[in-house]
Order: C-alpha cells, then structure tokens, then sequence
C-alpha cells in the first residue's frame, strides 16, 4: 500500500483520539510470522505507529465489536463493511459508537496457494509481492510470477463490493474488484446426487476436532451461550463424534442464515481445511433466489426470516 495512505490512515486515526472522538481504534499490525497480520486495538495514540496495512489483512475486524463495548474508529474492506451492517440490523452494535474508516483492499493473498502454485512449501516462500496484475514470488534466488487467480482467496475472486458499503471516511486507492475477468469455479458437489453429497460431507465432518475457531472467528455468530455448550439439558455432545459434528455445523449454518456475509474466515482459520465455504455459499444462493435477499449490503431491507410477504415459497410446509 502506497506510503500516502498510510500516512492518511495515521493523521485521521490520530485526530480522532485528540478531538476525542473515540476510546478505541481497530486495524491491523505487522504479526510475527511472515505474510501475516494480527489485529491492532489501539487505546491511544501511543499505539498508532504500529498500524500496519501493506498486505496480508484478510482477518475480519468487525468480529471484536461484539466485546468492545464503547466508541470505536474500525478500520474495514468491502466484505467486512457487509459485517457491519449484519450486525447494525441484528441490533449487536450501535451506528453511534462507530467511525468507520474504508480500506482499499486489492484482493486477499492466501500464502499456502502461492507456495502451491509456485511448487514449494510455505515455508521456503521468502517473497511475495504484487506486480502488474501478478504475483511475483521469490524463493532462494529463483523469482517466479503466478497469476493472481491462483494465490487470492476465493472470496477475492468473485468479490462484488471491493468498496465498503458503509463508511466515514473513505481512504484513497483503487476500489476496483481484485479479479473482475476471473471468477471461482462452480461448486461441482452440487450437480451430484444425495447420496453422494452426504457421503463428502460425513468425511469432511468426520475429520472436525470441533475446536470451534470457525465460531469463535465469525462476526454473526454472538448467541451469549452457544448451545454446544448447554448441558441442561445437552443438546449436541462435547465430543467430536460424527452425528453431533453434522449437528453442530448445521446448525451453525442455519443460526448465520441471513447474517453470514460469506466473509470466509471460518474456513480460512479451520485447523482442518474443511470446506465450510461450500455450505455457506449454497446457504446464499438459496436466500438470494428464494428471498431475493443478499446480506450485509442494505441497512433497510428487512431480514428475510423476521418476515413474511405473500409471495415467499411455501412448498416446504405443504
């Protein structure tokens, strides 16, 4: 990211807490593993120099609202902005405490991909850097390009709202979809039978320790006591059997539907590698064309379970 945005993030994250105007101010710091970020909570100015937005900042800020429960500037992309507003029409956070600052994000790198698209392990990449619409990367004294659509993550890959839908103030730089000509694949499960569709899924669930870091990572899962972790009476057991983790996870698609803005990070922290993308995508799908609803990007346009119009399908009640 160009010197001249930082710069700017720096002057306007720093006159907010000197005119007073907030107690906290969320962004990202450079982490101590390469090609990544950690978040910043910055309670001062003091704390501001170590803001970092290079690269590298894939994680979802609009998760630590939930907690933070007084005036915060937050720093958003395209797709955390769509969290935002989940959570503003799920009543979660007030539009008053916030001061929403727009980050020009020109596409997630995924470091695994890159190492696999450029046949290395992880741990031999020493270099990634955009140029021209690629990737150049460097490992030993060999440099290699990779295009774009094989290191982004796949949200990037389709992303519709590259801009934030909701902001204060809108950082300079280029607002332009990361791949505009290139899209994800098709999700080739969904042209295959039941049965078939069960059985990838049992193994996929079969393989889930049920750590629950996609949970705890998503922004539209804020129930006080989750119900894995009810034992009067116990709903879903503490281990990682199969039936309680398709139960589990299910659920947990059923509990976000209408909230869940596809922002990937329950996959994108999964230990596991599980596929969750898949189910929540196919849960979007279906509410755009059953409900003509697409989430977190209209403050006004009512949810789609908290509603009935006379038109909706009702098949599934006949």
């Amino acid at each position: 990211m160009p010197d001249r945005v930082r710069d700017e993030l720096l002057a306007i994250a720093t006159k907010l807490f000197d005119e007073g105007k907030v107690d906290y101010f969320l962004g990202y710091k450079k982490g101590t593993v390469k090609f990544k970020t950690t978040p910043l909570i910055a309670r001062s100015r003091e704390d501001l120099p170590g803001l970092w937005v290079e690269d590298f900042f894939a994680s979802n800020l609009s998760l630590y609202l939930k907690e933070i429960k007084s005036r915060v500037a937050i720093l958003v992309k395209g797709c955390d902005s769509r969290s935002l507003i989940s959570l503003l029409k799920e009543g979660q956070i007030r539009r008053e405490d916030l001061y929403i600052v727009g980050l020009p994000c020109p596409g997630q790198i995924d470091p695994g991909r890159v190492a696999d698209a450029a046949g290395c392990e992880r741990e031999e990449l020493e270099e990634i850097t955009r140029r021209d619409g690629e990737i150049l990367v460097r490992v030993g004294s060999q440099e290699k390009t990779v295009p774009k659509n094989q290191t982004f993550l796949d949200k990037c890959l389709d992303c519709q709202h590259p801009q934030p839908l909701i902001f204060d103030y809108l950082l300079p730089g280029d607002y332009a979809a990361p791949v505009q000509e290139l899209t994800r694949s098709k999700d080739e499960l969904r042209q295959k039978q039941a049965p078939e569709r069960w059985a990838f899924w049992a193994e996929q669930f079969q393989r889930c320790i049920r750590c629950y870091a996609c949970r705890n990572v998503c922004p539209a899962c804020f129930c006080p006591r989750c119900i894995v972790e009810e034992n009067m009476p116990q709903w879903v057991s503490a281990l990682p059997t199969a039936g309680d983790n398709f139960v589990f996870h299910l659920m947990r698609l059923m509990h976000v539907a209408g909230t869940c803005v596809s922002c990937g990070e329950c996959e994108r922290v999964c230990p596991m590698e599980i596929p969750l993308m898949k189910l929540q995508d196919k849960m979007a799908d279906d509410l755009r064309e059953l409900f003509d609803f697409v989430a977190g990007v209209d403050l006004d346009k009512p949810l789609p379970f908290r509603t009935y119009r006379q038109e909706d399908p009702n098949d599934f009640i006949k």
